[in-house]
């Protein structure tokens, strides 16, 4: 049974003590509910749920700072829970506590759960972490790809910059501390998504040139760092990717709680100025015909797909 724990002031119900974390008691403590009656997005939600949880435990037992994001978070909001619609689960984590939590999830997650990174399989091209369970397959558009596709949840680096290294981002992105390639073409990316890729990296391929000159990188990257009041700064996704939202610290920081599907996770700070900074107009749910958030054309709960990936197990093996 879930143990209720006080901290500051708040009930929060993180299943379990800090402390009684193990990967080998994940099972026990989180159990998995994939079976239970529910269309199959609502089983699948259950299994992002309970890497959730997972994930969450672990954050807590190594006092690691991470926030619900994008979707997962507006859910939080507007329905306590998942958006009904919704088929992934994000969150994000300053770029220390996300270093510290790529160099522990491998030990710390249970057999039945999959980390996976350009360093832990390298067929996949993200710039960010995915938490895969291993027992699933996720049809995402374009594929099959040759990548473990269990169902996911997607842990994003978040960058603090200055609002000018912000808008300059696909320059910043060339140098430290990202060192990001400029940006390519992927069969994964929808043709806009391609065009846009195409049209920025064929830039990136000269500004990178000419600002490895130091001449004019440290004169760019004075401008881009100056103490000037316009110049805030705040929480950033990491720029190789074309997204667009700019977080103050203020709006992140002190981080709060929010209930999702019945738990305690974390959030940021000002969670309408956030989703407003996201979305706009939060509250209002979008009309019935855009509400298909990322196209998945198929989940299979207990089986790996067609041609199961070496990272991926038999559901009849354990089972």
């Amino acid at each position: 049974m879930p143990h209720k724990i006080k901290e500051t002031g708040l009930i929060v119900d993180t299943e379990i003590k800090v402390n009684d974390y193990k990967p080998e008691k994940a099972a026990e403590l989180f159990p998995d509910e994939r079976l239970k009656e529910g269309s199959n997005l609502q089983r699948a939600q259950r299994v992002m749920l309970r890497i959730l949880k997972v994930f969450n435990a672990i954050c807590r037992k190594y006092d690691l700072e991470y926030w619900l994001d994008a979707g997962t978070l507006l859910g939080a909001a507007r329905h306590g829970g998942f958006i009904p619609w919704d088929d992934d689960v994000d969150v994000m984590m300053p770029i220390e506590s996300y270093e510290k939590f790529c160099s522990i999830a491998e030990k710390e997650l249970p057999f039945d759960m999959f980390f996976q990174t350009k360093k832990t399989d390298s067929q996949h091209d993200i710039t960010w972490a995915k938490i895969r369970d291993r027992f699933s397959y996720m049809e995402d558009p374009g594929g099959p790809y040759p990548y473990c596709q269990g169902i996911p949840i997607d842990i994003f680096p978040a960058y603090i910059q200055t609002k000018r290294q912000f808008k300059k981002r696909n320059i910043v992105s060339l140098f430290p501390p990202f060192n990001n390639p400029p940006l390519k073409i992927s069969k994964r990316y929808s043709f806009m998504h391609n065009a846009y890729n195409f049209i920025i990296g064929f830039f990136q391929h000269f500004a990178k040139g000419f600002y490895s000159i130091p001449l004019f990188y440290n004169r760019f990257d004075r401008r881009m760092k100056a103490q000037l009041p316009d110049n805030v700064k705040g929480f950033a996704y990491n720029p190789e990717r074309p997204w667009f939202q700019f977080f103050p610290i203020d709006v992140v920081f002190p981080l709060s709680e929010i209930t999702f599907e019945g738990y305690s996770f974390s959030a940021p700070n000002d969670v309408d100025k956030y989703l407003t900074i996201d979305y706009g107009d939060w509250r209002t749910p979008p009309p019935e015909n855009k509400r298909d958030v990322h196209g998945t054309t198929g989940i299979h709960l207990t089986d790996a797909g067609p041609s199961p990936d070496k990272n991926s197990l038999k559901w009849e093996d354990y089972h």
